[in-house]
């Protein structure tokens, strides 16, 4: 699980991944379940961590399979890694998915911290949302 854990930290800090990252503000912080398995992934000093366990404060879950890790560095293009991760969104199996569900709570405040951490620019990006 820590090989998936890096990988992805890794396509998030590099090439495409790091330009949709470059949407959020520091200290954004997303809970991420892999496999059902949870992690927290927050921006920090510009590059993104992963830490164990469940963050105590987010506003996204992140959802994504292990196998679907593995499949998304394969990407040697910007548009190769876009098309995949459209499959994994949006044409996705019980073996390889990807999910966002925001969960801020539905106040003026709550909505417009969200976008100001820079989540909706992110999702819109890697493609979560159009």
């Amino acid at each position: 699980m820590n090989n998936d854990i890096e990988a992805l930290k890794n396509f998030l800090n590099t090439g495409w991944g790091k330009r949709a990252t470059q949407y959020l503000k520091e200290g954004a912080t997303f809970k991420v379940l892999v496999d059902k398995e949870p992690f927290s992934l927050s921006k920090r000093g510009g590059e993104m961590e992963m830490g164990a366990g469940v963050p105590k404060r987010y506003d996204v879950l992140l959802e994504i399979s292990s196998s679907a890790i593995e499949y998304l560095p394969g990407a040697k293009t910007e548009e190769e890694a876009q098309e995949r991760l459209s499959q994994l969104i949006y044409h996705s199996t019980p073996e390889r998915y990807a999910r966002m569900r925001i969960e801020v709570e539905p106040t003026e405040k709550a909505r417009i911290d969200f976008y100001w951490q820079g989540f909706f620019f992110w999702a819109r990006r890697m493609g979560f949302v159009s």
